[in-house]
């Protein structure tokens, strides 16, 4: 029987080495009180035994509660896999079981994510596992400030988790830092403007954290960011907590990268905070807002609030210009509608119906004509428009000019 007993106990083992040698199970104690057992390693209540029956290297951890049972954390068939994982169980679970009741069902998570992170500290997995009770032990608060292989902290990854409760413990309870920056330049506010979690903003600012009004490696502050992403309730939290809107990022303004984005909410935000936003030139062509305007709603916010609808950009160009040059029709009915000046001369001397023309776009020809768009203006070439057309017009004959009116009229 005893024999019986051992072979089960082999086709067990080998069994778990071909499923998930990294299960966390429950196992009696007893199991490796036999012959075939070598016990090769202990550290606190994590202990390492080599089975010489199956040649599996197993991971205890002992539970003082239940002597007679005990937590297998691995039973792994390479010993060099054994050796590697066994002292980072050792150092980075000792928190976690000296702190709380560990069961299987409990320790599964942590495991796998000190195995999915080798990189993170004992705090990180506390945090990714919502384990605040642990944040208190006095390891894991010399750990606090740590950074893993990105150069996030655990308040990094606490706020762009939207763990408002951890990211509170670790502000108040162990004055984590607030302006470490990860290898993208980004501080923990950056992370939390990320998410929809204005309530975690409010509660940094609170603290007058550092960060709100700095600059990532892409050129952004946090306000930047929650505008690209379209977060408008954290761009509610980070104005009201002290984000400056001039801060002039990689390419422009944060209304500039709200506008990039189509992102309404936050345009309006923007404009309730500074009103002077409006007509905000970006680094790269000096164009306002209304320049980055992609769709009708968008031209008709900035509109509404009285942007100048014929400024020129560093490029020469209006907004009605790169509209009709990128073929948006409705966003630049819009700005014909509320007087853009549809000959006004550009980049090259070319007005908004030059451009038209090379592009062939008959809707946007039609209605510029329809404006006052004036067929015989010269760009700096000497071109007029309706030169262009007879260039660009499929089926006519190359350098034939031809009244874009009668065009206009058969089509």
């Amino acid at each position: 029987m005893q024999f019986l007993g051992r072979l089960l106990d082999t086709v067990s083992s080998v069994s778990t080495l071909f499923t998930n040698p990294y299960r966390v199970r429950d196992v009696p104690l007893s199991d490796y009180g036999g012959g075939g057992k070598v016990l090769l390693k202990t550290e606190g209540r994590i202990v390492l035994y080599k089975n010489t029956q199956c040649q599996s290297w197993d991971c205890l951890l002992m539970i003082p509660e239940t002597p007679n049972m005990t937590l297998r954390l691995f039973q792994v068939g390479s010993e060099e896999d054994a050796m590697n994982w066994f002292p980072q169980y050792a150092l980075k679970l000792r928190p976690f079981y000296e702190t709380l009741p560990l069961k299987a069902e409990s320790a599964q998570p942590i495991v796998d994510c000190l195995r999915s992170h080798p990189d993170w500290s004992s705090a990180h997995i506390a945090v990714e596992t919502g384990l605040r009770e642990c944040l208190k032990h006095n390891y894991v608060q010399s750990q606090i400030n740590s950074r893993d292989a990105s150069g996030q902290t655990p308040l990094h990854r606490a706020c762009e988790r939207g763990d408002t409760a951890c990211v509170t413990e670790l502000l108040e309870e162990s004055q984590a830092r607030t302006d470490i920056k990860d290898q993208d330049g980004e501080t923990p506010m950056h992370c939390a403007a990320k998410q929809d979690t204005p309530a975690i903003i409010k509660v940094m600012c609170s603290r007058m954290c550092s960060g709100v009004n700095e600059l990532n490696l892409h050129g952004e502050t946090p306000l930047h960011v929650s505008c690209r992403l379209g977060r408008v309730e954290s761009v509610k939290a980070l104005l009201g907590g002290g984000a400056k809107c001039d801060v002039i990022g990689g390419v422009g303004y944060p209304i500039h990268s709200a506008m990039k984005y189509s992102e309404k909410g936050c345009v309006e935000e923007i404009l309730k905070a500074d009103a002077g936003q409006l007509q905000a030139e970006d680094s790269l062509y000096g164009g306002t807002p209304l320049h980055w305007s992609k769709t009708a709603e968008m031209c008709r916010l900035l509109l509404e609030h009285g942007c100048a609808v014929n400024y020129l950009s560093k490029t020469g160009e209006s907004a009605l210009h790169i509209l009709t040059r990128r073929g948006r029709f409705g966003a630049a009915m819009v700005l014909l509608t509320h007087g853009a000046n549809a000959n006004l001369k550009g980049q090259h001397g070319n007005t908004a119906l030059h451009l038209a023309m090379k592009m062939d776009h008959m809707e946007l020809i039609k209605a510029l004509i329809v404006f006052g768009a004036d067929v015989e203006i010269h760009n700096d070439l000497g071109e007029t428009p309706g030169l262009i057309a007879a260039r660009t017009s499929k089926g006519e004959r190359r350098g034939e000019e031809r009244d874009v009116r009668v065009r206009v009229s058969l089509c």
